[in-house]
């Protein structure tokens, strides 16, 4: 209709929309296991909200009741879309019960059937056999690394020792040649006052 309002077409056409993208995942959760598409439901009642308001603020009449009209035919679609949705998920959920009932029905007679066969005991032993031998490997590799890892460390260990004594050598020679250099320098100093003192009586008797 030419007089309804641009904004308020743009809500009907995306009602429109809404409503064909909730038909096809409602089909597509009755076929497969798609998640529900409740996301889409909010955004519908905010846009039906809307064009109420937008229905009551046209200027024409026959505008105003064309949208309410759309109001009410929309508001009826999103309710039948919800109980298509229900009895969807309800289906769904139907199918999922009974893959599951018979997968472990499935399971039972294989393992019914296990039982009674001594081929399929016998590999059941060697796979658990062959995957205890796989977990003792593990452990061993696991073991070597860690004694290769204390060996590491302990030469890391000798390594500092080693090295800790030489230090402590070259400190202890560096003491004493420190105390010997001190002791020289005092002896200079002694004699060197020893000389000025000498000096200076041999002037005072040649006065």
């Amino acid at each position: 209709m030419d007089s309804v309002s641009d904004d308020a077409q743009l809500v009907l056409k995306q009602l429109f929309q809404n409503e064909i993208d909730l038909r096809n995942s409602i089909e597509s959760v009755r076929s497969s296991n798609t998640s529900a598409p409740y996301h889409i439901l909010p955004g519908m009642r905010q846009k039906l909200a809307l064009l109420k308001i937008k229905a009551a603020e046209q200027l024409s009449g026959d505008a105003e009741s064309f949208l309410f009209e759309q109001y009410r035919l929309h508001t009826e679609e999103l309710q039948t879309l919800q109980m298509q949705l229900r009895n969807a998920v309800n289906i769904q959920a139907e199918k999922k019960e009974a893959a599951d009932k018979e997968e472990l029905l499935g399971d039972s007679k294989v393992r019914k059937r296990r039982k009674d066969d001594p081929t399929a005991i016998a590999e059941d032993v060697t796979k658990r056999m062959e995957r205890n031998t796989q977990m003792l490997a593990a452990m061993v590799r696991q073991q070597e690394e860690t004694v290769k890892t204390l060996a590491t460390s302990s030469d890391e260990v000798t390594e500092v020792g080693v090295e800790y004594r030489g230090l402590t050598s070259v400190l202890h020679t560096s003491h004493r040649l420190a105390s010997k250099n001190g002791r020289r320098v005092l002896t200079d100093t002694v004699l060197t006052y020893l000389g000025f003192f000498l000096f200076f009586c041999t002037v005072l008797y040649v006065l």
